[in-house]
């Protein structure tokens, strides 16, 4: 049976999630010794690997590496740790090695390092003998990770398949979003070290065959997020006790504490109305109160900054014909967009309906892993679908429409009803073949001819019979795992025997109830049949 899982590489965070067949849900993986429980909202834990590496030498001067948990530890002389590593895939910033052991490391060389130790680390969790890999890349720069994952993050997982996805479907596939093409939706990207806003439109799944599942209509960032919250309320924590110490060492040593202490306030301060900082060296804990630090925040325009580039996106969405009252949903990402004032600035803008904001830490690779098991952000068939008979005037084979494309799924009341006979009297088993119509590997088969070679090297021209090009143009779904329906007693040739009703459920599964007019009674009750591609 295929594993599958989905990872999603963040500036401070990697979340790896399984998606789970029998729940049909994606829950995080847990890594112990690695990962991390953070609850940025009360009474939903979000498990994460903090996105860190370190190097260290030993005393043979050997470098040794730490991710994760692991990498947050002191790595000693010499050592060096790497955060933020994201921004050094994007090309905009300088990736200036550092030497560790006589080795110089890039950004990017620790990003790979992290990612395939993490990818390493969830193989050896799930076990899996066959493993679907979906990892995420953000939509703006999508080819250039993609290119990253899968040639330098990939190339030693020849027991894995990896797929990429952009981080925009991910995202709204992890909130459970479903849209159809042409609709508009915004990705509201609040993280450690950035603020990225983007409205994105749905593409066609042909239009996006091996690249996005998404175009970008507006996009819009600035270089804030939550480390830079974190700096200006330790900052405003010091002055409140006292000021900072004079001497350079000792007033880093005594920053980098209250800096810890600030970003546990701050979380707090996102369920809380009060929290406290300590202060090395003072007598007593700074308190801080949620409207204290909204203050700050907008004393220090940081709110304008969020307000301003939220408004940027919006207006240039406008202007491309997709003002904010048409988006579709609006999906909150990162754990700085938890913070109620930043929160007040969205409910300005948007519908409380629209705005999804409960999975910000975990719904990009829960979304990732839901995409590897099925989930889609489509909420419509993109292919018609038919069951096969015999016609009994021919003997022929004939097609009967279920499911049109373009219906939007689930459905509650049937798609088709239909009443099927028995072909033959005394038969006992009645099949039921689904097939798709112009599949994805058809090709125009409307020749009269074709050429046939035999054995010897001869050709001839034979006909291509209708039948022949039925065939050619629809695929067999279920021809490994058909579904029948037993006849008992045995049916009449030519007698109605079975009310059929075809339905799509949640997870784009054809599923059939049958009900038997002879015995007048249901033999199926939405049984599933095949998955719809």
């Amino acid at each position: 049976m295929t594993t599958r899982i989905g990872i999603d590489f963040g500036t401070a965070n990697t979340v790896v999630a399984g998606w789970d067949a029998v729940a049909q849900r994606a829950e995080p993986v847990p890594l112990p010794g690695y990962d991390v429980v953070r609850e940025p909202v009360p009474g939903l834990p979000q498990r994460v690997v903090p996105s860190i590496v370190a190097y260290r030498t030993d005393p043979e001067g050997r470098v040794h590496t730490a991710i994760g948990a692991g990498g947050l530890a002191d790595p000693g002389p010499g050592g060096t740790v790497f955060r933020s590593m994201k921004s050094n895939l994007s090309g905009r910033v300088a990736d200036v090695p550092r030497t560790v052991g006589g080795r110089p490391i890039t950004g990017r060389q620790a990003a790979t390092d992290f990612l395939r130790g993490v990818t390493a680390l969830a193989v050896l969790a799930v076990g899996a003998d066959d493993l679907e890999i979906v990892a995420t890349a953000p939509v703006e720069t999508f080819d250039a990770y993609r290119d990253w994952l899968v040639t330098e993050v990939g190339r030693d997982l020849p027991q894995a398949r990896l797929r990429v996805v952009d981080e925009a479907t991910a995202a709204a596939v992890g909130y459970g979003g479903r849209m159809s093409p042409g609709d508009a939706f915004c990705v509201f990207d609040f993280g450690a070290g950035t603020l990225d806003v983007s409205v994105v439109v749905v593409r066609d799944p042909d239009e996006a065959s091996g690249g996005a599942g998404v175009r970008v209509v507006a996009k819009a960032g600035a270089d804030v997020g939550g480390n830079h919250v974190d700096a200006l309320l330790a900052r405003w924590a010091l002055e409140r006790s006292g000021g900072a110490p004079r001497d350079p060492v000792r007033h880093n040593q005594v920053f980098a504490a209250v800096l810890a202490e600030a970003e546990a306030a701050k979380v707090a301060l996102s369920h809380r109305d009060t929290a406290r900082i300590a202060v090395p060296g003072a007598a007593r804990p700074v308190e801080v109160t949620r409207a204290g630090l909204e203050r700050l925040l907008r004393d220090e325009d940081l709110l304008g900054r969020v307000n301003r580039t939220l408004r940027r996106v919006l207006d240039a969405a406008a202007a491309r014909g997709f003002p904010a009252g048409d988006l579709a949903r609006v999906f909150l990402v990162g754990g700085t967009s938890l913070i109620p004032a930043v929160q007040d600035l969205l409910r300005m803008q948007f519908e409380p309906g629209v705005l999804h904001l409960d999975r910000p830490l975990e719904a990009v690779a829960v979304g990732a892993a839901g995409i590897a098991g099925g989930r889609e952000l489509h909420d419509h068939i993109q292919h018609d679908y038919a069951i096969r008979h015999v016609d009994q005037r021919t003997g022929g084979y004939e097609f009967e429409p279920l499911v049109a494309a373009g219906t939007p799924y689930p459905t509650e009341a049937p798609v088709r009803s239909l009443t099927i006979r028995g072909v033959r009297t005394g038969q006992r088993r009645l099949g039921l073949a689904v097939y798709e119509l112009a599949h994805a590997t058809y090709r125009d088969a409307s020749a009269d001819l074709e050429i046939v070679f035999d054995r010897d090297g001869g050709a001839r021209a034979t006909p291509v019979s209708e039948q022949q090009r039925q065939e050619r143009t629809s695929l067999w779904l279920n021809e490994d795992s058909p579904t029948f329906l037993e006849a008992d007693p045995p049916a009449e040739a030519g007698a109605d025997r079975f009310l059929l009703e075809f339905r799509i459920d949640s997870q784009k599964r054809l599923t059939v109830s049958a009900f038997d007019l002879d015995r007048k009674i249901w033999l199926l009750d939405r049984r599933p049949v095949v998955r719809l591609a």
